[in-house]
Formats: structure tokens, sequence, C-alpha cells
């Protein structure tokens, strides 16, 4: 039998890189409810909404995890919010090839690009979103 593979989970590679790459955003899986919102603006929620594992052999585990991803931008005004889609666009146009300590993103994808997301309760922030994928595997471990 196989040895199974675990595969990195993929949110966390992508909050982290964009945290990374974005000085000055909150990035998260979770956002502060209500007016605590506010308080953390400009800021980036990343849900994971999908995506499968690839890359299986006859009897080989999977080597490749490819989620997908609800990426809201969070600003005080809408062109902000906007401001803030583009420059996500703009780092992960860029993630291919780089790296945490617990995988590998080997590709990325966009399905829809930033679109206005007014439904937000707290009327005090406006969102903007999109939906983007990306390829991840496990870190490679060298001799």
């Amino acid at each position: 039998m196989a040895t199974p593979v675990v595969l990195p989970d993929g949110k966390q590679i992508a909050i982290d890189l964009l945290s990374a790459a974005l000085d000055g955003v909150h990035v998260t899986g979770v956002l502060p409810e209500g007016k605590a919102l506010n308080a953390v603006l400009p800021a980036v929620r990343v849900l994971r909404i999908g995506g499968v594992a690839d890359l299986r052999g006859w009897s080989d585990p999977a080597e490749r995890d490819n989620p997908r991803f609800s990426v809201d931008c969070y600003g005080a005004d809408d062109g902000k919010a906007m401001q803030l889609a583009l420059r996500v666009l703009a780092v992960w146009e860029v993630l291919k090839g780089r790296s945490t300590a617990d995988g590998e993103v080997t590709g990325i994808s966009q399905e829809t690009g930033p679109q206005d997301r007014p439904e937000d309760l707290n009327s005090d922030a406006f969102r903007v979103g999109m939906i983007l994928g990306m390829s991840v595997r496990p870190p490679r471990v060298t001799s």
C-alpha cells in the first residue's frame, strides 16, 4: 500500500503569502464581527470554497491540491476596496513558485475578476470580491 501524502493547507498558504506581500493589510480567514471590522481596515478575507486534489496515479496518493477561494477585499469606501482587490490580483499573479514551511504554490488561476459585493451587513465597510485558485504541493525534501 502506498504511503498517504498529507497535502498542505492551501488556505493558510494563501493567507501567509498575501500577508507577507500586502503590508498594512489584515489578511485572515475570519473577519471581526460588526463594527470591529472597521478597526482592522483594510482587510482581506480568504475562504476556501472547493477544489480537489490531483495527480493520483493508479495506486499512488494525491500529490497536489487545487483549492478555490472566495477572496473579499474590504475598504473604508468603494474605491479603496477596489484598489485593494487590484493589489491582491497583482500579488496573486506572482505567487507561482513561492512557498511557506507548509508547501509550495505550483500554479494560480483567476476565475472571476473583482466584483462589487454590496450585500455585506456592515454598511461602514465596502467589499469587492473575486474567485481565485491555486495549486499547492507539500514542500520538497532535499538532502
